[in-house]
């Protein structure tokens, strides 16, 4: 094989090589380091079972990781339900640094440090019981990121929220990836793959990856999106006709966005 076309396994982070498992048959994924994938698809796609597989879950010899990056299930952290084990903020980001055994100064610096990525310092010392649902996912967030993880796999976390809070969401996700951190979100829907910037997005039916490429690429298959149970993000469909009359002058799939646009 032609060495230009082949990647360079040092900018690999996980790669699932020939799995046979539920609706997959001898299927194959790398995901890049420092990359932001979304994975999408219908529900029995396969998603789930896949973001599984990456986090180790499932016992099979078809996935590897960068050992240079990835040594040891404390760098990897799986978000597939949003739980907590204490009542308070406070407690929920300290308890997983205790468990590491550090001191109280450096407890302290990284809860602050992960509490003000994650927008969420005025919530330190609520009750969980008071938050509301976006305020929920982020304290959940952070209490994964605060023992710096290099691999964050979510499982369609923004579910309930709403489009604002998923834009708000993606750019701190996007904020994240800079920062050095891979991540790979499953979402049953389109709707939060069209408030990032640079992600990879994976289109799974029964187990094949049947689209992939950049958003507005996978955006524009919509005949195909449309035949595996996938719908066109309200955004994208309101902006193209928009765009159509002559109402805006290019796609925005932002709301704050297409506001804009419309009030000038």
């Amino acid at each position: 094989m032609d060495a230009a076309l082949m990647t360079d396994t040092s900018s690999v982070l996980v790669t699932v090589n020939n799995l046979s498992l539920g609706p997959f048959k001898n299927f194959n994924i790398e995901i890049l380091l420092n990359s932001f994938t979304i994975i999408t698809g219908s529900n029995k796609s396969g998603k789930s079972l896949l973001l599984k597989v990456m986090a180790g879950l499932i016992n099979t010899k078809k996935i590897t990781y960068n050992k240079d990056v990835i040594d040891s299930d404390k760098d990897i952290s799986y978000a597939y339900n949003i739980y907590f084990n204490f009542d308070t903020v406070i407690k929920n980001l300290r308890y997983p640094l205790e468990c590491l055994g550090f001191d109280d100064d450096k407890i302290n610096k990284l809860v602050r440090d992960c509490a003000k990525d994650l927008k969420i310092t005025k919530l330190l010392n609520s009750k969980i019981k008071d938050l509301d649902c976006y305020e929920r996912v982020r304290v959940y967030l952070a209490s994964l990121l605060v023992s710096s993880p290099k691999l964050l796999l979510l499982d369609d976390i923004g579910l309930y929220l709403s489009p604002l809070e998923k834009e708000d969401l993606m750019g701190i996700l996007e904020q994240l990836r800079s920062m050095g951190i891979t991540i790979i979100l499953t979402t049953s829907s389109l709707e939060e793959a069209i408030y990032t910037i640079n992600s990879t997005i994976y289109v799974l039916d029964n187990g094949s990856i049947v689209c992939q490429g950049e958003t507005l690429d996978v955006l524009a298959n919509d005949s195909l999106l449309n035949k595996v149970g996938l719908e066109l993000p309200f955004m994208v469909d309101l902006s193209v006709k928009l765009e159509y009359y002559g109402l805006i002058s290019k796609i925005n799939m932002s709301p704050l966005g297409l506001v804009e646009s419309l009030w000038k």
